[in-house]
This record gives C-alpha cells, structure tokens and sequence, in this order.
C-alpha cells in the first residue's frame, strides 16, 4: 500500500533515476550477476509474473541474488525505458525516497517495474523496494476498444463449452471475466442470486465504499461521476449490472453448481450446472474460478458467538448482515463488535434516535477519512494520475515492507488524527499501540479497523456510549451482562461479529464438493513471502483458482489472473508450471 507523502521531484530526480537504471541494467548483465551497485543490502524485490509464473517477494540481497538469477537469465530482460512521472516521497521528517516506473520486455511480455530508492551511507541512491509486473503477453492484442461488448450474445444450451467459468458476479468475478475477454478467452460468469450487485444490494442502507469512487473503478469501465466522494452500496450495484451490459459479459444468473469433476489427462473441467427455472446445464472448461468474496461481503456464513441466556431475552438478536434501518424501531439497540460494519451500524442507530451502545472486545485502529485520503493522493485531487500509473505507485511497496520495515508510512500521518484519538480514548475506546497500528492491521491482519465516516464524532460527543474491556457473560431478559457484574439494558442486540467459514479449502468444498477440496491447500493466509496464498494465483490443482477481495484488488489483481491462464493456454509453462518457456 502507499502511504508516504508525496512532493514535486526536483530535476536532479530524474537524473538520479536515469543513473540507478543504467547501474540496474549493468548489473543484470554481468556474468555474476550481481546486484550490488543497484539494490541496498536490506532490500526488497517483489514480482508478479514478470520473471516468475507466480506472486514472489524476496527480502535481502543474497536471498534476491540467488533467487532471481536463473529467471532473469532466462527472460533476456531488454529495452529498457524509464518513463515520465519519477516524484520524492517522505516518510517522517528525514527519510526520503525517489520513486518511478521503468518498462521493459522479455522475450515473452512487455513489462514494467516500480522502484523506491534510497540514499546509500556512500551518497549513491540505491533500491530498496523494487515491485516489476507482466503487462501484456508478446503477439496478444487487447480487445477493449475495438470491440466492445467483448461478448456477442450468449446461447443458452443443456451442453456448452467455455474456457473459463467463473463462480461468483460480484467485483471479483465481474473483473476476472472481462479480463479473460479481453484476451480472446471465452468465459461463463455464475451467480447463485436473482441479480447482478445483490451482495451489496442486500447490505444495511447506509453502507457506502470507505474509499473515493475514483479509487474504485473496475478495469475498462468507470463510474459514472457523482455527487458523492464515497459511493453508496445501492449505486455500486447499479455500476456492477450496467459493467456486466457494458461489456455483454456472459452472466447466469440464479445458477449454482451442483457436481464438479476434473479430468487431469485433457485438463478439462465438468460443470453440472443447476438453474432456476430452467433445465440443468453441462458445461465443460478448462479453468475454474471462485470469487465468491472469500474474506469480503458475502462470502462466508455470518458467525454469532455462543453466549448463555440467549432463550431468557426477551428482545431481538441478529448478525449484522440482516440489519436494515428499519430494524431499530426499538429504543435501546447494543452493537457487539468494533469494525467497520459495527460503526456504521451503530452511527446509523443513533442518528434515527435510538440509544446506542457499542461494545468493544477488543482494540480498535481508527483513521480519518482525511488520513485515508492521503494513501491515495495518486487518485484524487490536483495531483491525480491515470489509474494505471497510480495502481502501479500503489502497490510499490510489498506488504512484507509493513512487517519488516523500520519506516512507518502512519507517522507522516499521525498528527492528522491525534485529536481524535485522544478524544476516542477519554470515552473509554480501546486503542492499539502505534506498532500495531491501521496500516498494519489493513495490510496484514485484514480486520480490526475503522475508518471513520462519522461514528467517532457520536461517540465523542456522548450520542453513542462505548463499553469496553469486558467479556460478555450472559444474556439476561432486559440484556447483556458482562464478566464484571455490570449490565446493558437492550430491546435490540445486534453481532457485527464477522463471518465464518472463511478458508478457500471450506470454500471449494461447499463450492465444488470435497473430492476437489481434498487436493486444494488450506489457502487464503500469507505464506512466507507475505504473499496471499492461492489467491489470484496457483492454488496447488491445475485449472482452479480464487480471486477475492475489494474494488482495487478486483481492478489490479484481475489483470494477473488472466495472464497466468492465458499463459497456460499458450503453453508458456514448463511442466513443473514453475518456469516460463520462451516463444
């Protein structure tokens, strides 16, 4: 993620980048291949398809020497560019950064790479984060543009035959499949429900992205302009059926998959396909894909935790996901839980004039909206780049950085939120230490932050009371009665308590039966390189993928996804799927 205050780069910027790339290059072609005119000892080396068929990062330079060695010999790396755009970028009062983007091909893609470098103990500017990334597979021409829709109008038959069937409409499946269009790869998109953006249509009202709609577009078409910065959960459905019209992406709709079977000797996959209303389908194809928002909306079974005396209360209790505005037209509600679904649940309570507390097991990292805004200054305001370029600053640092690094991106940030969260902490919210701070628990941990949109300011001025540092012990009939004796009285008690089920192995088996999901890792953690583990990319079955994860990852990570299976269907894997074979 970014996150580091961005100013003007002065002439000497660009000099400087010219002077790294010819060292860069010098030291790719050495015998030896060394790279110790061009990469700090402590670096980091990140790479998404480029030089390897997979999401590698590697940290130190022996370990990035010894592994990159034979792929770069391999791939010929070539005509190299660096190309317009190279800033400074701050973290803290002291420590500076140049940044910039170089192309450049193999002998199989056109790619390019994001380097951050930092001033040497000798003067010599260095890098320390180096991300490169395939772009566009040699002799494959995109076909966005010179024809859209992508898709001519789908024939619906009992028997059909497709190259890549996605499981799942939403962002994630929606971008997968434009992307495999794209590239000439005929693709089947199914949804278990009636309509296209239903996961976001079936959430509480006032739900809307925590990110400005410029950062949310899905690839080749935009959102609409709007009033709001944020976009609402109703409009995010609507961009999401009209992408699918856009496109004429091929979509079935309330359809599921009853049987799956994978023959390993034609590589073929067959689909028993059971549809509303309509007589079963068989459909074979070689790739697979679920994005049925593995660890996002929708895509796991609401969890409520097990706690005594729920039979003797006598109000409502329910999951977060079945809340509506209309739910609370009792007095006294109490939210359990402190994420973001909790905040907006309980903002939403205390504004239609219920009294409102929310409870919080545990530590919370709160940011501003002003904050978050300075993530993304590649996206809005004077400063704002085309989407392209400013994914590709985005991502120039690898999530491994936030582990490992002694630079912290939020102190830049820090001031920004002081007040608030010394005004948070008088009324009893539970804050982590600055180490475990909302960049890390955003990138890492996954969970356990907040970003506020105006629930803090209820909580601050008294309109929502907090309870804290307790464990809850039991229901009573008029509420909750926690480990310390004390009572909340509720009429409503509402868990944003998460979801369950939420491993890709337990995702394949309700998806595709358990035969399939005997051979598929426990996938979705990070593996050793800090890297999501079979997320939008191999999973350890051939021709079976999961893409899961926001509007940007949908946008970005769909993009690899389809090179990888265009790969394979142009049979540019050795057979180990380990090595590129060159054309």
């Amino acid at each position: 993620m970014s996150g580091i205050e961005t100013f003007s780069a002065p002439s000497s910027a660009e000099a400087i980048s010219s002077a790294w790339l010819a060292a860069f290059v010098s030291d790719l072609s050495s015998p030896s291949f060394t790279l110790k005119h061009s990469f700090t000892d402590d670096s980091y080396w990140r790479d998404l398809l480029a030089f390897t068929p997979d999401f590698r990062t590697l940290h130190a330079l022996p370990k990035i020497q010894q592994f990159f060695s034979a792929p770069v010999a391999a791939a010929r790396p070539s005509r190299f560019r660096l190309l317009p755009g190279v800033r400074n970028r701050r973290i803290g009062p002291t420590t500076t950064f140049i940044q910039g983007i170089i192309q450049f091909h193999t002998v199989i893609a056109q790619c390019t790479g994001v380097f951050t470098l930092t001033q040497s103990e000798d003067s010599s500017w260095k890098a320390w984060s180096f991300v490169t990334m395939m772009d566009q597979l040699s002799g494959v021409v995109d076909r966005f543009g010179a024809h859209t829709p992508l898709c001519r109008p789908p024939e619906w038959n009992t028997t059909m035959e497709y190259t890549a069937v996605v499981v799942g409409a939403g962002q994630c499946g929606l971008s997968v499949a434009a992307r495999l269009e794209n590239l000439g790869i005929s693709t089947l998109v199914l949804e278990r429900s009636g309509a296209i953006g239903n996961s976001w249509r079936s959430r509480y009202e006032s739900l809307e992205t925590n990110t400005p709609r410029a950062f949310n577009h899905l690839p080749f078409v935009t959102f609409p302009e709007g009033r709001e910065k944020y976009v609402p959960c109703g409009d995010v459905a609507d961009y999401l059926e009209n992408y699918q019209r856009t496109l004429g992406l091929h979509v079935l709709t309330l359809a599921c998959i009853s049987a799956a079977s994978y023959n390993a000797s034609s590589s073929t996959w067959t689909l028993s396909i059971s549809v509303s209303g309509r007589a079963s389908i068989t459909v074979t194809a070689r790739h697979l894909i679920g994005a049925t928002g593995v660890g996002t909306m929708g895509g796991a079974l609401p969890f409520m935790p097990s706690i005594p005396g729920k039979n003797s209360f006598l109000g409502s209790i329910i999951h977060s996901s079945k809340y509506r505005s209309s739910c609370v037209s009792t007095q006294k509600v109490v939210v359990v839980g402190a994420g973001c679904s909790a905040h907006d649940i309980a903002q939403d309570a205390a504004n239609l004039g219920c009294q409102t507390v929310l409870v919080q097991r545990s530590p919370t990292a709160v940011v501003s909206r002003q904050t978050m805004d300075r993530f993304l200054t590649g996206y809005i305001g004077q400063d704002a780049l085309p989407t392209e370029i400013a994914d590709r600053f985005y991502v120039a640092l690898p999530l491994s950085t936030v582990q490992n690094s002694q630079y912290d991106p939020m102190e830049t940030h820090a001031h920004i939120d002081q007040d608030l969260r010394e005004d948070l902490s008088r009324h009893g919210y539970l804050l982590p230490g600055p180490k475990d701070n909302f960049l890390h628990r955003l990138s890492i941990r996954r969970g356990g932050y907040y970003i506020d949109r105006g629930c803090a300011k209820l909580i601050t001025s008294g309109k929502i009371t907090v309870k804290s540092g307790h464990e809850i012990s039991h229901f009573s009939p008029s509420g909750l009665v926690f480990d310390d004796g004390s009572r909340v009285a509720a009429d409503l008690v509402i868990f944003a308590t998460g979801y369950s089920k939420t491993t890709i192995k337990q995702v394949a088996e309700s998806l595709f039966g358990p035969q399939v999901a005997d051979t598929v890792h426990n996938l979705g953690g990070w593996d050793s390189d800090c890297e999501l583990a079979g997320i939008w990319r191999p999973t350890g079955h051939n021709g079976l993928w999961f893409a899961e994860g926001d509007l940007f990852s949908a946008r970005f990570y769909s993009r690899f996804l389809a090179l990888q299976i265009m790969a394979r269907e142009m049979e540019l894997l050795s057979p180990d799927q380990r090595t590129y074979i060159p054309c």
